[in-house]
């Protein structure tokens, strides 16, 4: 009965661990009445954050993560380096795409942290197990219909 129940466990905490890494938030309407950014022709639409977070052994094998691929996001994919600046970044220009709309305000936060981390000469020395994210927020400009009709910025 006891070996059931620790089995069981494990299997719990697993599932939890794997379950979607690739996370795209974004807020349904940004609070801008008569507000507008400088230097960007345009009101703005939506605030997005995009996020992916994985696992890694001595900070450079991955062992599983979120997957970027369009069909797959959100779903874990295992033994792939899927947290980089670039494939974060290429989701973050699909949100834009997808609504007609320009990037403004960028925000990166990427971070690599040791599990045992925190007890000292062994986080660093003994690096085994490393989790990494890469995290993106920006805000979505909707062009003006003057802009548009102008050709607009790139």
């Amino acid at each position: 009965m006891r070996q059931t129940e620790m089995r069981m466990s494990c299997v719990l905490i697993l599932l939890v661990l794997v379950t979607g890494c690739v996370n795209v938030q974004r807020t349904n309407k940004v609070v801008s009445d008569g507000v507008t950014i400088q230097g960007t022709p345009g009101a703005p639409a939506e605030y997005v954050h995009v996020s992916n977070y994985g696992y890694y052994l001595f900070n450079c094998f991955p062992i599983f993560c979120g997957n970027t691929a369009d069909d797959r996001r959100g779903n874990t994919i295992w033994f792939s380096d899927e947290v980089t600046l670039p494939k974060t970044q290429a989701i973050m220009v699909d949100e834009a795409r997808t609504r007609n709309c320009k990037l403004t305000g960028i925000q990166p936060h990427v971070k690599a942290t040791c599990f045992f981390s925190s007890i000292p000469y062994v986080g660093t020395t003994f690096g085994i197990l490393w989790y990494k994210e890469v995290q993106l927020s920006a805000v979505l400009i909707r062009p003006n219909a003057t802009a548009s009709s102008k050709g607009g910025t790139r």
